[in-house]
């Protein structure tokens, strides 16, 4: 079985689009795909965060002009990518499971998007890989 595996771990631009880019990719090509989001990035998936416009890593030209095409809607959220690969059959979304407890610490209970299937954490992971024939492992 061919997937990728994503790990997005900042709640970032670059990250965001990163990872949507590599999801299309995988879509088109019928690859499954499992993201995970890790650090910080775990807040973009839940309904307290998501619709915050994520932060710059840098302030290079790159940077503003995926700013710029994102915020007048000539290129599609990241969200509603992930949704149509979810529709699709070829997307799982995991979160961190330590991360979200320790955010939680914090802030108090994350109420989760629906596209989230699941919690996960480092043990799991390596678990779902050594049964794998085929995969690909990005980090963003």
């Amino acid at each position: 079985m061919k997937k990728t595996i994503v790990f997005v771990t900042k709640y970032t631009v670059e990250s965001l689009y990163s990872m949507q880019a590599l999801l299309t990719g995988a879509s088109n090509t019928e690859v499954d795909t499992e993201i995970i989001f890790n650090g910080a990035s775990v807040l973009a998936m839940t309904k307290q965060f998501y619709n915050k416009f994520p932060k710059a890593d840098s302030e290079n030209e790159y940077t503003k002009i995926i700013m710029d095409v994102w915020s007048n809607g000539e290129f599609p959220d990241w969200l509603k990518v992930m949704t149509v690969a979810k529709q699709a059959g070829r997307l799982k979304v995991y979160l961190c499971q330590p991360c979200i407890e320790i955010f939680q610490k914090k802030l108090g209970k994350l109420d989760l998007l629906d596209i989230v299937d699941g919690k996960v954490n480092g043990v799991e992971v390596f678990n779902k890989l050594k049964n794998e024939q085929d995969f690909l492992f990005v980090t963003v």
